[in-house]
């Protein structure tokens, strides 16, 4: 048959046909479908599909594609933040790069760019900051009757160094989990927030360390170092900013620089899950509040039980007569796991006893 020669084959007689015709070249061809296969055969790919099927696609031999095939689909850093907010309940929001100077003065922060002719007053200075940003955006809430806010702006503040993206989070009000319950934010679930965000972008070893700032609370502040590097901050507003602005409540915010966030973030290790049992043990320690860190039980306990520590939280905070005035207490778990054996009590006992030693010689003592 020559190439670009026209046959009528009935349908049933395609695949003989196929079988003993040579080409020689392009075949073109029209096949009759059955009226009863005319709803699943439609196109050419269709029919295709149904030649492979009857001719038996083992039969067709294998043949890798000529181009290599790149199998992970990479997201955009900042997608992932996003997705990771949002899965644990913030929304996002968008706000205006400037800010009016009498907000600025509540912030005790000044601006490095002034617009020479703004359009209003509220447009008059770039922002260092998105702190301000996202208090009035709870500022518009409250006024109308929406007291649980968490929200994050994925933005920029403006130095004279140039524009530096940044991560803002702001949170007040009740949290409402997906198993419906309603909790209020604290220092501890908005730290959890920050924590698990760093974690699941490969941040593993960061530290926490009290900070001082102009408009945060001056004992519910903190920084967040990877080694010498900066990442942020996050802490309580201070009530005389709340105060001023006429805010119904005292709102947790965070700030953090990503392009210093991207330079630490690590892709995740995934490592075997041990088919051995796992260890519990529970610890309290009571403390001078005005003295000692919750951050100093919880990087004593990765010192000490190394490789062996699976996790280390902290499950319960109490304060009141029992332990005395200004004292503290913080109760830990801590779960170990040795991915080729099981622990011993012994093994166990041994390194909760220098736990406990290294934490009475910083002036942590167990609470009995």
């Amino acid at each position: 048959m020559s190439s670009n020669s026209k046959l009528v084959i009935p349908y049933g007689e395609l695949l003989e046909f196929l079988k003993k015709e040579d080409t020689g070249g392009e075949l073109v061809f029209e096949t009759l479908v059955p009226a009863f296969r005319s709803f699943d055969i439609q196109r050419d790919v269709d029919l295709i599909e149904e030649i492979l099927r009857i001719y038996g696609y083992t039969e067709v031999a294998e043949k890798r594609p000529s181009l290599p095939l790149n199998t992970e689909i990479a997201k955009p850093f900042e997608e992932k933040i996003r997705n990771l907010l949002t899965a644990r309940g913030l929304t996002e929001v968008i706000t205006f790069p400037w800010l009016e100077k009498s907000l600025l003065e509540v912030f005790r922060i000044d601006s490095q760019w002034e617009i020479v002719n703004p359009l209003n007053e509220e447009q008059r200075f770039l922002r260092t900051s998105l702190v301000p940003s996202l208090v009035k955006v709870l500022k518009f809430n409250q006024n109308n009757f929406n007291r649980d806010v968490a929200i994050f702006e994925l933005g920029k503040v403006y130095y004279r160094k140039g524009e530096i993206p940044t991560l803002g989070l702001l949170a007040v009000g009740r949290l409402t989990n997906h198993f419906g319950n309603n909790l209020e934010w604290n220092f501890l679930t908005f730290k959890g927030i920050i924590q698990t965000l760093l974690e699941k972008l490969g941040v593993q070893e960061f530290k926490v360390e009290p900070e001082k700032r102009e408009y945060m609370h001056p004992y519910l502040c903190a920084g967040i170092k990877v080694g010498d590097t900066y990442l942020g901050y996050f802490g309580k507003l201070h009530p005389e900013v709340v105060q001023k602005l006429e805010l119904s409540s005292i709102p947790f915010v965070a700030e953090i620089d990503l392009e210093k966030l991207k330079k630490v973030s690590k892709k995740p290790l995934y490592r075997a899950i041990s088919k051995f049992p796992p260890v519990r043990r529970d610890f309290a320690f009571v403390f001078e509040e005005s003295k000692g860190r919750t951050e100093e039980i919880l990087e004593t306990a990765k010192e000490v039980f190394g490789n062996l520590l699976e996790s280390v939280y902290v499950f319960d905070i109490y304060r009141g007569e029992r332990i005395g005035e200004g004292k503290i207490s913080v109760a830990v778990r801590v779960i170990l796991r040795h991915p080729e054996k099981s622990l011993s009590d012994e093994e166990v006992n041994r390194l909760s006893d220098k736990f406990v030693g290294k934490m009475a010689g910083k002036g942590f003592s167990l609470r009995s």
